[in-house]
């Protein structure tokens, strides 16, 4: 695609609806499973949870795209992207709850876009949010993926 005559925001468009879209389906795919399998209480407020997993999707490929334009082979990409999708979700409360960690911890990982999705998720889950309440989430979140789509768009180059 790159050798054709298409231009940037085209390519760039069409590279990040695919891969959202993808990993939109797999959180629906997820979050469908956890409510009709594991009874989670997600589905009490189906448009606050999507809100939350829209924002949260568009925050993740902003950042993979933005990695993307730091990396020079996909071998790289793959694996600086499997170590810190690790480092973030155990930091940002996807694998431990934030709330084990010391308070300057809890308070760095602040910075981390998977610590505020998870805080959403458990506004949800134990405090039967609705949308009105996950939207600060929600925004930090589309603030995450404004920054990451800037950087990544300004850093992209054909090659």
């Amino acid at each position: 695609l790159v050798t054709t005559p298409t231009r940037k925001p085209t390519f760039l468009l069409g590279m990040i609806t695919g891969q959202f879209s993808y990993g939109l389906v797999q959180m629906i795919l997820l979050a469908v499973f956890g409510v009709l399998v594991l009874k989670v209480p997600w589905g009490q407020n189906p448009l606050a949870l999507l809100t939350l997993l829209v924002s949260f999707g568009l925050a993740a490929v902003a950042m993979g795209m933005m990695l993307g334009t730091f990396t020079r082979t996909p071998s790289q990409a793959s694996g600086i992207s499997i170590a810190l999708g690790m480092v973030m979700g155990l930091l940002g409360g996807c694998m431990l709850p934030i709330e084990v960690f010391p308070p300057a911890v809890a308070n760095a990982v602040k910075v981390l876009p998977t610590t505020w999705a998870m805080m959403g998720m458990t506004q949800l889950t134990v405090y039967n949010a609705g949308l009105v309440e996950i939207l600060p989430y929600a925004a930090v979140l589309m603030g995450f993926a404004i920054v990451f789509f800037v950087v990544g768009i300004l850093r992209f180059r054909y090659e």
